[in-house]
């Protein structure tokens, strides 16, 4: 299975980037036993920069993957942001599997599916 996970860039409260960039531990964890598993991994750190959304899904849509999950480290402001790429990249791919997780989508994934309907599971 072709994979991309996405560190969203949290354009509600501004990137530090280079000074303080955190790598997305959280996602490297996911990917690794996917790797070993026998998937094409790919991560799009788009707060590394920050990349433009319409970048962010440029690359992420970039060798047609299957799957694509967004995934912030509890940061409840980068939510809107996560939507916004989703619904981007569902517009574009309607196709991909769209999975979206984190402390926010955990804590209000009923709200959210209520919401929205581009993404297909919450973790």
């Amino acid at each position: 299975m072709n994979i991309v996970l996405i560190n969203p860039p949290h354009t509600a409260i501004g990137s530090r980037v280079p000074d303080d960039h955190l790598p997305p531990l959280g996602l490297l964890a996911i990917g690794g036993p996917l790797i070993d598993s026998g998937h094409q991994v790919r991560l799009v750190d788009a707060e590394f920069g920050p990349m433009s959304l319409a970048v962010l899904v440029d690359d992420a849509l970039c060798g047609d993957p299957d799957l694509i999950l967004i995934g912030h480290s509890g940061s409840t402001s980068a939510h809107p942001t996560a939507l916004k790429i989703a619904e981007m990249i569902k517009a574009r791919a309607p196709g991909v599997i769209v999975i979206y997780g984190g402390v926010f989508p955990t804590y209000h994934w009923r709200d959210i599916l209520t919401a929205t309907d581009v993404f297909d599971f919450i973790v």
